[in-house]
């Protein structure tokens, strides 16, 4: 049996397993010949193996798998929570969660530069393209080089020292926020998303006595775009030596791998072009308040602004609105309300959480910085209910996936691993989200 067939294939061979031993069991009063015995139990045995193999495949593959606390619908109401609710927030990486067993038959695999594969790597074998997802490992042995001591390159070098620490000490992740406000949904082929583009028009109508007087008819227009999937990825080289020498494969390198990802992906989700790559939300969004707010030394229009936008919004859209916008634009929003002095402070913290005008702010790196010289129509401040304005679409499961390329660099004694994955998001609802747009003179 091949341990990496689609779901759909697995799931086939499990009844045809099951029809078979059905048959050989026969009718409710038959005596089995031995023949017919060592048929059922064949395949029982058949049915039970298909059975492991899919329960591991649906943890990388079904919607359930992705969306643990239940499956966010493309359309229908959200549930609703008493107060201001903060927008549901997913983790800053989205790893499948994978059993020790994978994680050591993983690391199996990258030692033996592909070589060795373990039946537990089903769990998380993309059928689609190839490779296995990356599993969230311990710490692990320094990376090191043998024969580089001393030597100052960016491929290991610098973390080769005698001792050398076990811990590389990594760069922080960014602010990459867009993902946590968003709705995400798994796809498996592009998805196309109706919305309504106009309501229906009602008229008066006169009563109806000698002559009939008809209500007007009107009906509301609809409209459609595609949610596509593009993929996104990059690689990085490895000695033989590293992969075989070390314990366990560095943590170091997943998480940078993992990193690089999400970061090239939530540059897309805000300035994306839609062209080969996800639609970003700058530009596809409500226009607000319209004309750009003046920038000024005080630090006041900021403040009228957030004022303003409040009355852009429709009311069905509280419910879950956020503030997304660069972590220096808060800063500035901070200093403006400390000049203002106002009675009512604008920025808040509330159980942690850093709120304006009552609703979380969201930080993305991706977002646009205020204008600091002569630069019109920059929009450094998003609000609204993204997870009605903005979806995301994994196509193969939220998670990286990676490949290992043995033969290409093997006469240099080196393994590629290239990191991938496959996404697309577009504005679903522009009015859901409205813009502060800043001109600097």
């Amino acid at each position: 049996m091949n341990l990496f067939q689609n779901l759909f294939q697995l799931k086939q061979d499990q009844k045809e397993a099951l029809d078979k031993a059905e048959a050989a069991l026969g009718a409710p009063d038959h005596v089995m010949t031995a023949s017919e015995r060592e048929q059922y139990e064949r395949q029982m045995a058949t049915f039970e193996s298909l059975g492991v193999s899919i329960q591991a495949r649906e943890k990388v593959n079904t919607i359930r798998s992705v969306f643990a606390g239940g499956i966010p619908g493309i359309t229908g109401p959200v549930a609703a929570r008493p107060g201001v609710a903060a927008p549901r927030v997913a983790p800053a990486t989205p790893q499948i969660t994978m059993s020790a067993e994978y994680t050591e038959s993983f690391i199996s695999f990258l030692k033996s530069n592909g070589k060795n594969t373990p039946s537990a790597l089903a769990e998380g074998y993309d059928p689609l393209f190839g490779g296995f997802a990356l599993p969230t490992l311990p710490g692990v042995s320094a990376a090191v080089y043998e024969g580089t001591q001393g030597s100052s390159n960016g491929a290991g070098g610098y973390a080769v020292s005698v001792p050398t620490d076990t811990l590389i000490v990594p760069l922080a992740v960014p602010d990459i926020g867009v993902r946590g406000v968003a709705r995400a949904i798994p796809t498996a082929t592009d998805v196309k998303i109706p919305r309504q583009g106009t309501f229906a028009t009602a008229g008066w109508k006169l009563e109806s006595g000698a002559s009939s007087n008809l209500f007007s008819e009107s009906a509301a227009s609809l409209e459609q775009f595609t949610l596509s999937a593009y993929m996104t990825g990059l690689k990085t080289t490895c000695s033989w030596e590293l992969l075989q020498d070390v314990q366990m494969f560095s943590e170091f390198v997943v998480k940078d791998l993992l990193n690089a990802v999400d970061i090239n992906e939530d540059a897309a989700f805000v300035s994306g072009s839609g062209n080969n790559q996800p639609l970003g939300l700058i530009g596809a969004t409500g226009t607000g308040t319209g004309a750009a707010y003046a920038a000024e030394s005080t630090g006041a229009y900021l403040l009228n602004a957030l004022d303003d936008i409040l009355g852009t919004l429709k009311g069905s859209y509280y419910q879950n609105a956020a503030f997304l916008l660069n972590r220096t634009t808060f800063a500035a929003i901070i200093k403006a309300q400390r000049q203002a002095n106002l009675f009512a402070p604008v920025v808040t913290r509330e159980n942690g959480r850093n709120m304006i005008h009552g609703f979380p702010a969201v930080f993305s790196q991706n977002m646009p910085a205020l204008p600091a010289a002569t630069t019109a129509g920059v929009v450094p401040i998003l609000f609204g209910s993204f997870q009605d304005g903005y979806i995301i679409g994994d196509r193969g499961g939220s998670g990286t996936f990676v490949k290992i390329l043995d033969q290409p660099l093997a006469t240099a004694g080196q393994t590629v691993l290239l990191a991938y994955k496959r996404v697309d998001g577009n504005v679903r609802r522009s009015e859901a989200i409205q813009a502060i747009t800043v001109s600097q003179s």
